[in-house]
Protein backbone atom coordinates (compact mmCIF):
# COMPACT_ATOMS: atom_id res chain seq x y z
CA UNK A 1 0.00 0.00 0.00
CA UNK A 2 1.23 3.54 -0.75
CA UNK A 3 2.41 5.73 2.40
CA UNK A 4 0.15 8.97 2.89
CA UNK A 5 1.80 12.00 1.88
CA UNK A 6 2.25 13.37 5.03
CA UNK A 7 4.69 10.13 5.68
CA UNK A 8 6.58 10.32 2.62
CA UNK A 9 9.15 12.88 3.95
CA UNK A 10 9.48 10.64 7.74
CA UNK A 11 10.51 7.23 5.44
CA UNK A 12 12.56 8.95 2.71
CA UNK A 13 15.47 6.21 3.46
CA UNK A 14 13.70 3.30 4.10
CA UNK A 15 13.26 0.82 2.36
CA UNK A 16 10.12 -0.03 0.16
CA UNK A 17 8.38 -2.35 -1.64
CA UNK A 18 5.88 -1.12 -3.45
CA UNK A 19 6.30 0.27 -6.56
CA UNK A 20 8.94 -2.09 -6.26
CA UNK A 21 11.03 -3.49 -4.14
CA UNK A 22 13.88 -1.58 -2.77
CA UNK A 23 17.32 -2.67 -0.74
CA UNK A 24 19.02 0.56 -0.07
CA UNK A 25 21.87 -1.35 1.41
CA UNK A 26 22.48 -2.85 -1.80
CA UNK A 27 22.13 0.87 -4.20
CA UNK A 28 24.61 2.64 -1.21
CA UNK A 29 27.04 -0.40 -2.21
CA UNK A 30 26.54 -0.22 -5.97
CA UNK A 31 27.37 3.80 -5.24
CA UNK A 32 30.27 2.94 -3.47
CA UNK A 33 31.70 0.85 -6.54
CA UNK A 34 30.70 3.84 -8.66
CA UNK A 35 32.26 6.12 -6.95
CA UNK A 36 35.84 3.85 -6.69
CA UNK A 37 35.24 2.97 -10.24
CA UNK A 38 35.33 7.27 -10.93
CA UNK A 39 38.48 7.91 -8.98
CA UNK A 40 40.05 4.53 -11.39
CA UNK A 41 39.30 6.29 -14.40
CA UNK A 42 40.33 9.99 -13.42
CA UNK A 43 43.61 8.35 -12.10
CA UNK A 44 43.87 6.62 -15.65
CA UNK A 45 43.25 9.71 -17.20
CA UNK A 46 45.76 11.91 -15.49
CA UNK A 47 48.34 9.16 -16.39
CA UNK A 48 47.62 9.26 -19.95
CA UNK A 49 47.65 13.10 -20.12
CA UNK A 50 51.10 13.04 -18.25
CA UNK A 51 52.17 10.55 -20.85
CA UNK A 52 52.84 7.68 -19.17
CA UNK A 53 51.54 5.68 -22.24
CA UNK A 54 53.01 7.77 -24.74
CA UNK A 55 55.04 10.63 -25.28
CA UNK A 56 54.46 13.25 -22.44
CA UNK A 57 56.51 15.16 -19.80
CA UNK A 58 56.48 11.75 -17.47
CA UNK A 59 57.78 9.43 -20.77
CA UNK A 60 60.17 11.73 -22.67
CA UNK A 61 63.42 12.07 -20.64
CA UNK A 62 66.70 13.69 -21.52
CA UNK A 63 70.25 12.05 -20.15
CA UNK A 64 73.62 13.83 -20.36
CA UNK A 65 76.96 12.64 -19.37
CA UNK A 66 79.04 14.01 -16.45
CA UNK A 67 81.21 15.63 -19.19
CA UNK A 68 78.20 16.81 -21.72
CA UNK A 69 80.09 14.83 -24.60
CA UNK A 70 77.38 12.58 -24.33
CA UNK A 71 73.56 12.97 -24.37
CA UNK A 72 70.63 10.42 -24.90
CA UNK A 73 66.73 11.42 -25.13
CA UNK A 74 64.63 8.53 -25.39
CA UNK A 75 60.95 7.70 -24.40
CA UNK A 76 60.94 5.89 -20.72
CA UNK A 77 57.15 4.26 -21.48
CA UNK A 78 56.80 2.32 -24.66
CA UNK A 79 53.95 0.37 -26.32
CA UNK A 80 54.38 -3.00 -27.82
CA UNK A 81 54.29 -2.24 -31.66
CA UNK A 82 54.55 1.15 -31.82
CA UNK A 83 57.91 2.77 -32.91
CA UNK A 84 59.38 5.11 -30.51
CA UNK A 85 62.97 7.38 -31.13
CA UNK A 86 65.80 7.30 -29.83
CA UNK A 87 68.25 10.63 -29.82
CA UNK A 88 72.13 10.16 -29.55
CA UNK A 89 74.04 13.41 -29.59
CA UNK A 90 78.27 12.94 -29.29
CA UNK A 91 80.88 16.11 -28.92
CA UNK A 92 84.29 16.16 -29.60
CA UNK A 93 86.98 17.16 -31.73
CA UNK A 94 85.71 18.46 -35.32
CA UNK A 95 86.27 15.83 -38.03
CA UNK A 96 87.33 13.08 -35.71
CA UNK A 97 85.89 9.69 -36.15
CA UNK A 98 84.17 8.46 -32.92
CA UNK A 99 81.96 4.96 -31.97
CA UNK A 100 79.24 5.14 -29.51
CA UNK A 101 78.23 1.46 -28.33
CA UNK A 102 74.62 0.31 -27.29
CA UNK A 103 74.59 -2.54 -25.19
CA UNK A 104 72.48 -3.87 -22.33
CA UNK A 105 69.59 -5.38 -23.17
CA UNK A 106 68.16 -2.53 -26.00
CA UNK A 107 68.92 -4.81 -28.73
CA UNK A 108 67.70 -7.54 -27.37
CA UNK A 109 63.83 -6.10 -26.20
CA UNK A 110 63.85 -4.05 -29.59
CA UNK A 111 64.40 -4.13 -33.69
CA UNK A 112 66.08 -1.17 -35.16
CA UNK A 113 63.89 0.16 -37.70
CA UNK A 114 65.73 3.42 -39.20
CA UNK A 115 69.08 4.65 -38.37
CA UNK A 116 70.05 8.46 -39.35
CA UNK A 117 72.54 9.07 -40.86
CA UNK A 118 74.11 6.14 -41.85
CA UNK A 119 76.78 5.14 -39.91
CA UNK A 120 80.59 5.36 -41.46
CA UNK A 121 80.79 1.77 -40.13
CA UNK A 122 78.87 -0.63 -37.78
CA UNK A 123 79.93 -4.17 -35.81
CA UNK A 124 78.76 -6.15 -33.20
CA UNK A 125 80.08 -5.71 -29.87
CA UNK A 126 79.24 -7.90 -26.82
CA UNK A 127 75.93 -8.38 -27.36
CA UNK A 128 75.22 -5.37 -28.58
CA UNK A 129 76.29 -2.54 -31.52
CA UNK A 130 79.13 -0.04 -31.96
CA UNK A 131 78.23 2.34 -34.18
CA UNK A 132 81.06 4.36 -35.82
CA UNK A 133 80.67 8.16 -37.58
CA UNK A 134 82.64 11.51 -38.38
CA UNK A 135 81.55 14.62 -35.95
CA UNK A 136 81.22 17.62 -38.57
CA UNK A 137 82.84 21.04 -37.97
CA UNK A 138 81.50 21.80 -34.91
CA UNK A 139 82.45 18.30 -33.28
CA UNK A 140 78.75 16.94 -33.01
CA UNK A 141 77.56 14.38 -34.31
CA UNK A 142 73.30 13.12 -33.58
CA UNK A 143 71.86 10.13 -34.43
CA UNK A 144 68.62 9.22 -35.00
CA UNK A 145 67.05 5.56 -34.22
CA UNK A 146 63.39 4.38 -34.71
CA UNK A 147 62.74 1.23 -32.67
CA UNK A 148 60.13 -0.70 -32.91
CA UNK A 149 59.64 -2.59 -29.27
CA UNK A 150 59.44 -6.52 -29.40
CA UNK A 151 59.68 -7.69 -25.69
CA UNK A 152 57.51 -6.79 -22.90
CA UNK A 153 58.68 -5.19 -19.27
CA UNK A 154 61.22 -3.73 -17.89
CA UNK A 155 64.87 -3.46 -20.71
CA UNK A 156 67.91 -2.22 -19.27
CA UNK A 157 70.03 -0.35 -21.27
CA UNK A 158 73.34 1.10 -22.04
CA UNK A 159 75.16 3.46 -23.93
CA UNK A 160 78.76 4.30 -24.01
CA UNK A 161 80.81 6.66 -25.59
CA UNK A 162 84.58 7.88 -25.62
CA UNK A 163 85.17 5.97 -21.79
CA UNK A 164 81.97 7.59 -20.44
CA UNK A 165 78.48 5.71 -20.09
CA UNK A 166 75.03 6.12 -19.32
CA UNK A 167 72.39 3.46 -17.96
CA UNK A 168 69.07 4.00 -18.48
CA UNK A 169 66.28 1.84 -18.37
CA UNK A 170 62.60 1.58 -20.14
CA UNK A 171 59.30 -0.16 -19.70
CA UNK A 172 57.09 -1.62 -22.55
CA UNK A 173 53.49 -2.00 -22.20
CA UNK A 174 51.41 -4.70 -24.00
Amino acid sequence: MRPAPEDAADDAFDQREYPNPERLESQRRAWRFERAGLWVLLGVILLALTGVFAGGPLSSRTLVSDSGRLTLAYERFERSGAASRLRIDLRGAPGTEVGVRLGGGLLQAHSIQSLQPQPLRSHSWRGGLELEGRLDEDGRLSLFLTLLPNQLGEVASRLEFAGESLAFDQFIYP
